[in-house]
């Protein structure tokens, strides 16, 4: 019976946590769908777009997402969860009420402060909660509650839209998170409480960040891994944030079009991720080469997917191009995170997650975004309004630098282990 009862309590943890992270991405969504709204009513060009939807919302996940991590490490990871997605959730409602580009800059540094602490505690209580075989998995369905976030965001972003004021959509998206942070907090099984307290025996000892950066700066696999989290991100987020704005300008889209993108958002990320999860388990349990190859492979074969999003005149054809993108980048991510929790202890894993996902964070929402921005002003007077295609064409060199990354990774990976 007890174990029966373990089992429901992971459960519950791993849907609840499931659904942080759908709504975690189901707000950052919101505003790539408004961002041409954004930019006629706050009169800017695409530089500062760019900044605001990307270095600046980077920029402050970085600075903080270590210090939360850290918290996490030491402490109550639902309770810090709970209050990360409070916070998140009434920043993003917050963005209705602002009057210039300043004020929109400084709701969304505060999203990016609740947002940055969620995902690292989240894994380290997973990972901690499951055994070492459903690991993968288990990363996989988190990734793809992400999945379902980005698409349905757009989704339901797009419909409300199509007849509200771009203010209204960011409050009607925003509040429905507060109470699911009261839930999260309450109702995820964190093994360190005891009698209702932290602090009982249970939490492990942590390791320093400066420890944590040296130890993974001396693993070559976790360097290579540091690579890929740099590169794949910078062309995967400029892709995903500008997409809507790309079906607008070039393809014509009207605001309830952008739904398609949701839908192929959805499939090709969620079969990404569910596959990668089942292949990494099968596979890449007992040999973490494995999942660094899968990796290489999947970022290799979404390179022409992603010409083929950005330069086909047929938008139905650029957005099966755009499932099969998000379908072959995503096998990536849960067999990397599997291959960088193999190497490091659990005391590391909500650091070493909050580096990796800062890396993925600064360099994908913000420099890949910005960077798209100011290329597609950059490219505006030679191309016009399709200035935006050939700025995303030039990210996907990302993709080739991220595979022959990952093939570095899995080649060293098992010297690194050799290494603990």
């Amino acid at each position: 019976m007890a174990s029966d009862g373990f089992a429901l309590k992971r459960q519950v943890s791993l849907w609840l946590l499931a659904l942080v992270a759908v709504v975690n991405y189901f707000d950052r969504q919101v505003f790539t769908v408004l961002m041409e709204d954004i930019k006629a009513d706050l009169v800017i060009n695409d530089t500062v777009l760019g900044l605001i939807s990307g270095l600046v919302f980077g920029v402050i996940y970085a600075l903080v997402a270590l210090p939360i991590a850290r918290l996490a490490d030491k402490g109550d990871r639902p309770l810090v969860i709970g209050a990360c997605l409070g916070l998140w959730s009434l920043a993003t409602a917050a963005c209705g009420f602002v009057g210039n580009a300043w004020q929109m800059a400084i709701a969304r540094m505060t999203v990016a402060v609740g947002e940055s602490g969620s995902g690292p505690a989240s894994m380290s209580v997973l990972t901690e909660i499951f055994p070492p075989e459903r690991r993968v998995l288990v990363i996989g369905v988190m990734q793809a509650a992400s999945s379902v976030g980005l698409s349905f965001g757009v989704i339901v972003a797009a419909w409300l839209a199509s007849f509200l004021p771009w203010r209204s959509v960011f409050l009607v998206m925003g509040l429905p998170g507060v109470l699911l942070a009261i839930i999260v907090a309450v109702y995820v099984w964190e093994p360190r409480r005891k009698g209702g307290k932290i602090g009982s025996g249970q939490a492990h000892q942590t390791v320093p960040i400066l420890q944590a950066l040296r130890i993974m700066s001396a693993i070559p696999a976790l360097r290579w891994v540091g690579l890929l989290s740099v590169a794949v991100p910078m062309a995967g987020f400029g892709y995903l944030m500008w997409g809507p704005s790309f079906l607008q300008r070039v393809h014509g889209f009207e605001k309830s079009e952008l739904a398609l993108l949701g839908y192929a958002i959805l499939i090709g990320l969620v079969a990404g991720n569910l596959l990668a999860g089942w292949l990494g388990d099968k596979y890449g349990k007992d040999n973490p080469r494995f999942n660094g190859w899968l990796s290489a492979v999947g970022l290799l074969a979404a390179i022409p997917f992603a010409l083929g999003f950005a330069l086909l005149p047929d938008a139905r054809l650029a957005l099966v191009c755009f499932v099969g993108l998000k379908f072959f980048m995503t096998l990536w991510v849960p067999p990397t995170l599997a291959l960088v929790f193999s190497l490091v202890p659990v005391e590391m894993r909500a650091t070493i997650s909050a580096v990796f996902n800062l890396f993925i964070i600064l360099a994908g929402v913000g420099l890949g975004t910005m960077v798209v921005g100011v290329l597609s002003d950059a490219y505006t007077l030679s191309f016009g309004e399709e200035a935006i295609r050939y700025s995303l064409v030039t990210m996907t060199a990302g993709l080739a630098i991220g595979a022959v990354a990952a093939a570095m990774a899995a080649r060293s990976v098992m010297r690194g282990k050799a290494a603990l």
